[in-house]
């Protein structure tokens, strides 16, 4: 599920951030498999120095490729990032600054379309909703698996489900054996980010440490996917889109600061033909698609990317001047209104803007512990004309503007014991510099995923004052007004949910989920044709939206809407048929309309997906009698029974045929 902020542009605008295609190409290289895994530090890999590292897959590839010493990511934010990896340009250039909004443009040219333009078959499997086919990043894949599957409607709202490594491996290896001709694959792992859980059957008691353990158990897996492949035909590229702060600087997990813990990331790139060494010249994610276009044998178009093509350093060679690594984190303005942090890298010098400026000598404090901008002023302004040269060109993060809200609204919001109205959070620039406020940060944190772990175990009433806890902190998260209102609304409190979902879509105006949401609340309310206009509102800021699409026809379905309820639950299966929810939708809503072809099939999907099952045989068994085929519909009863000895309604349909 994606959440869009719309991006004012003008349509020329538009037309200039197309980097043109090259021209079809016979593709002469290898096959390409690109691998990114999220939040992944360069230092907690053996290859990189870890002592506890229990990473054989990566530190053999390491030896056997090309290991970046240095490299650097763009954005501590896994959508940014993967923008940059996958287009080869800053994710500035398009507005995308944060997970869940800004899609990426169709103007833009991603890496798969360059790719398939030269003739390759192109794939991905993602393991975390946050990359689905709404953001944007599908463009010029052949197949993108993003069927990722979650059924608690606040753990929904989060954006973060994901699938597991194993699932990912599986996934990815059955596609690999199904190309018959050459073939990119992008491969998206997720276990390293939070909560640290890794399986117990990965031998995570080898390492004490969770985070260690996840990435562990991503490396057996990235070593299962590997020994599916033919090396000798295909180049292979490991990165990651950000790594962890683990407690540095005062930030615990990611998407803060701008600090080296979040933005080193390991790039290791292992190709047939390719000499093993170390690479210690600072590279950035920008210089990744490039790069790879270029292993892959693709024409050059050194005018449709930000970055370089290493395959010079990949061949022992040095540049004259290292280009300098630019990156951002807009998380304290979107989600604070304090300040964003920007910041220019190149050599051992690394600049943050910020209210209060930071520079760091990085050969001699790698931590960036101590702050030397008054000691080197000329060195600072170096490099913040660097990055204002970088970032001059950068579409600004817009919201659209707030509409102003109607008295009912108003009522709403004071009841709530809301003054007034909000304006956006991108209205004013920042002026509170966030390590100033990291104390808060980390409070808030804290009371936040306290919150939402209640609501994932389904307990609203207990995570409604935690919320409230979070607002006196706060007022302006957006974020937090929004879970409270999905509280609420689990608690069929439906004027209060719409009271918080309505501040939410006024603080950040380009969200879809608050309108999403309030569609609920209004259907809970009974009032049909007002919230299939709120859910249509959201859907027209992000209208890829498996998730609003599936809310439209829940809304549909409740108000007796049939025909559009059949056409919303459609749309929703074709953007993510892995997803039995609006299957089952469908199937149900097509039973409704005598389309028992189209029931049927969905209820098929059903049982080979094992969601209810026991239903599905018995719908099943239910179209069969109405089709006149007695002895299927025995049958289909009889399986229902199997997956469930208790299930009356399948034991009554049977004893009614006989």
């Amino acid at each position: 599920m994606f959440r869009a902020i719309a991006i004012i542009i003008g349509c020329s605008a538009l037309i200039s951030l197309a980097a043109p295609i090259v021209p079809p190409a016979t593709q002469s290289g290898p096959n390409v498999l690109l691998v990114t895994i999220d939040t992944l530090r360069a230092d907690r890999i053996g290859a990189y120095g870890h002592a506890g590292a229990r990473t054989p897959t990566l530190d053999r590839l390491a030896r056997e490729g090309v290991r970046f010493a240095d490299a650097t990511a763009h954005a501590p934010l896994t959508y940014p990032s993967h923008v940059a990896i996958l287009t080869g340009r800053y994710p500035g250039n398009f507005g995308v600054r944060l997970n869940g909004m800004t899609p990426l443009p169709d103007a833009a040219t991603t890496l798969a379309e360059r790719m398939r333009t030269a003739g390759l078959t192109t794939g991905a499997v993602l393991a975390s909703v946050i990359l689905d086919k709404s953001s944007g990043l599908s463009q010029g894949f052949d197949d993108y698996d993003d069927a990722i599957t979650g059924s608690n409607a606040a753990m929904v709202v989060l954006a973060d489900l994901q699938r597991t490594a194993g699932a990912v491996t599986r996934t990815a290896s059955g596609w690999i054996a199904r190309q018959q001709s050459p073939w990119f694959l992008w491969v998206h792992y997720y276990d390293p980010h939070l909560p640290y859980a890794a399986p117990r059957a990965s031998g995570r008691a080898a390492t004490s440490d969770p985070y260690d353990a996840e990435v562990a158990y991503v490396d057996q897996q990235l070593g299962a996917l590997l020994r599916t492949i033919d090396r000798t035909r295909t180049a292979i590229v490991v990165t990651a889109d950000h790594g962890e702060a683990l407690g540095e600087h005062g930030e615990d997990d990611h998407g803060y600061f701008i600090y080296d813990a979040t933005l080193r990331v390991p790039l290791i790139v292992a190709a047939p033909g390719l000499t093993p060494r170390v690479v210690t010249e600072q590279v950035r994610s920008i210089d990744i698609a490039p790069t790879v276009a270029g292993l892959a044998g693709v024409p050059s178009d050194r005018a449709g990317y930000d970055g370089e093509d290493l395959q010079p350093l990949l061949k022992g060679g040095a540049r004259r001047n290292i280009p300098v690594s630019m990156a951002e984190s807009w998380y304290p303005r979107m989600h604070f209104g304090w300040s964003e942090l920007r910041s220019a890298r190149v050599g051992e010098w690394k600049f943050i803007a910020a209210p209060s400026p930071e520079l760091y000598d990085l050969r001699n404090d790698p931590g960036e512990a101590k702050n030397v901008v008054r000691s080197k002023p000329q060195v600072g302004s170096r490099l913040a004309a660097d990055l204002h040269k970088v970032t001059s060109g950068f579409s600004e993060t817009v919201a659209i503007p707030a509409a102003q809200p109607d008295a009912e609204t108003v009522a709403r919001l004071q009841a709530l014991g809301y003054v007034g109205t909000f304006a956006p959070v991108t209205a004013s620039a920042g002026t509170v510099d966030p390590k100033d406020r990291v104390a808060d940060y980390r409070a808030h944190r804290a009371l936040f995923n306290r919150a939402l772990g209640l609501l994932g175990r389904n307990q609203p009433a207990a995570a409604v004052p935690v919320l409230q806890r979070v607002l006196k902190t706060n007022v302006r998260a957006f974020e937090t007004h929004l879970y409270l209102g999905n509280a609420y609304l689990m608690l069929e409190r439906h004027d209060a949910a719409l009271g918080e979902f309505d501040v939410a879509a006024q603080l950040n105006p380009g969200l879809a989920t608050p309108h999403f949401e309030a569609g609920k609340a209004l259907a809970g309310k009974r009032e049909t044709a007002a919230a299939v206009a709120r859910a249509r509102k959201g859907l027209a800021l992000e209208p890829l939206s498996f998730y609003g699409h599936y809310t439209l026809g829940v809304i549909q379905r409740r108000g007796a809407l049939w025909v559009e309820a059949f056409e919303s639950f459609s749309k929703a299966v074709d953007l993510n048929g892995g997803d039995p929810r609006a299957r089952s939708g469908l199937a149900g809503v097509a039973l409704r309309l005598g389309r028992l072809d189209v029931a049927a099939r969905e209820f098929e999907v059903m049982v080979d997906l094992g969601y209810q099952a026991a239903p599905a045989h018995l719908n099943l068994g239910l179209i069969a009698e109405r089709r006149g085929d007695r002895l299927e519909a025995g049958r289909r009863y009889r399986l229902a029974l199997q997956v469930d000895p208790a299930f009356k309604p399948a034991r009554d349909a049977l004893a009614k045929l006989k």
